[in-house]
């Protein structure tokens, strides 16, 4: 074998070993979380929100965390408005969790979507990005309860033309 193609092989295997970790850093946010502007102020947007869920067929709102409020009540800087929506399909979760093997997907349920609000007075909605998750189980039972709830959160945020993407 020629000296030349073993080195370029090795030199772009360890170069390969820093770049894709990189490339994966640098994307990272923009996979794992998907953030949309709303057009609507802070409280405007959380009430749309949670008659969305409350509407869409099987879902509930399970909570509304004001964690502005709870980090200033345990001695934290003021962090502007931020409120955590915790809702839930029971009928989705009870098919995730009634077998053993998929119990381990309870660390996301309920699911949750937050809104907040910038120092610039913008308002955005953020949450995992489920189309990626669903997409990282393909094949797996978990999967296809993860493509009928990825279905429903675009519903649910169609009034702000949202659509799950990898990227």
């Amino acid at each position: 074998m020629n000296r030349n193609l073993v080195a370029g092989i090795i030199i772009g295997f360890v170069v390969s070993l820093f770049i894709i970790p990189l490339m994966f850093k640098i994307a990272a946010q923009d996979m794992l979380f998907k953030q949309v502007k709303s057009p609507y102020e802070f409280d405007k947007t959380v009430r749309i929100l949670t008659q969305k869920i409350s509407n869409q067929k099987g879902w509930h709102i399970v909570d509304v965390i004001n964690q502005e409020e709870e980090i200033k009540k345990y001695g934290g800087p003021d962090v502007g408005h931020v409120k955590i929506i915790k809702f839930c399909n029971a009928q989705y979760a009870g098919e995730m969790l009634k077998n053993d093997d998929t119990k381990f997907m309870a660390v996301k349920m309920p699911l949750s979507i937050d809104v907040y609000e910038d120092s610039n007075g913008r308002v955005y909605i953020s949450l995992m990005n489920g189309y990626l998750l669903t997409r990282m189980l393909s094949l797996t039972p978990e999967s296809k309860i993860m493509q009928k709830v990825v279905s429903d959160i675009q519903n649910i945020l169609g009034f702000l033309h949202f659509r799950y993407t990898i990227f």
